[in-house]
């Protein structure tokens, strides 16, 4: 099983903003919090930053933060700090998100439209371009402007639309079996909001997300009086209250 908790990531060019060895998926994650932070600030009127303003921003070391940055080369300068549209833009290079990319997402139940409708996906990169489900009252109806497909239709559309990466929101029977076929037709990244673990085979890495299981830790943070701040936030990766290895 290749799970995205479990790998890093390869060498590469540095010159192309590619890490020159390899990255741990936490180096990612942070990234990814990175590049938020940088974009609210461009849009509050900010030019350029220091490592150790950003690294308060996103609450992690200054250190931390020179480590995860020196993996894919050089940024900014000593006297300036980092140039903050143009640090933006490098991390959404690194991270594959400068380009639009489609995202198909299967289940079109209560979450599947919920997430149809959230605009935080195309701001980010990503596209749903084609929904599928096992409904016939759904096949065929158009969904915050994508239509619905069935799923025995997926080998068919998923390479018309050139997905690489899906998002399951469907129920949990038979998931095992429909992951398989979507790995085999060509989708190498899923995020799975089912309250069920899938495995996939190499090359393709699964992210589970249970937001059940998110309540149930905070519920348990919120009223327990065994668990120290200083525990909680050694745990927590920027961004998160507990630890991203906690899931579902």
């Amino acid at each position: 099983m290749s799970s995205s908790r479990q790998r890093g990531f390869g060498t590469g060019d540095q010159s192309e903003g590619r890490p020159a060895k390899r990255v741990s998926l936490q180096t990612v994650g942070r990234l990814s919090v990175y590049r938020k932070v940088l974009e609210e600030l461009y849009r509050d009127g900010a030019e350029f930053i220091h490592s150790h303003q950003l690294a308060g921003l996103v609450g992690v070391s200054p250190a931390q933060l020179r480590r995860d940055l020196a993996s894919f080369g050089s940024f900014g300068n000593i006297a300036r700090g980092y140039n903050v549209y143009q640090m933006s833009r490098t991390i959404s290079r690194i991270l594959g998100t400068d380009e639009s990319q489609n995202v198909a997402l299967f289940g079109v139940g209560d979450l599947g439209r919920a997430l149809l409708s959230y605009r935080g996906f195309e701001e980010r990169g990503f596209h749903i371009a084609a929904a599928f489900d096992v409904d016939p009252e759904k096949v065929g109806r158009v969904y915050a402007g994508r239509r619905c497909y069935h799923t025995d239709k997926l080998e068919e559309v998923l390479p018309e639309f050139d997905v690489h990466m899906a998002i399951l929101a469907s129920r949990p029977e038979g998931l095992q079996l429909l992951t398989d076929r979507i790995c085999a037709a060509g989708v190498q990244g899923i995020l799975n909001f089912v309250p069920k673990r899938v495995t996939v085979p190499a090359g393709c890495f699964v992210e589970e997300t249970d937001i059940t299981s998110k309540l149930e830790m905070l519920s348990f943070l919120a009223r327990s009086d065994q668990v120290h701040d200083g525990e909680e936030l050694e745990s927590a990766g920027p961004g998160e209250p507990v630890a991203q290895d906690m899931t579902g």
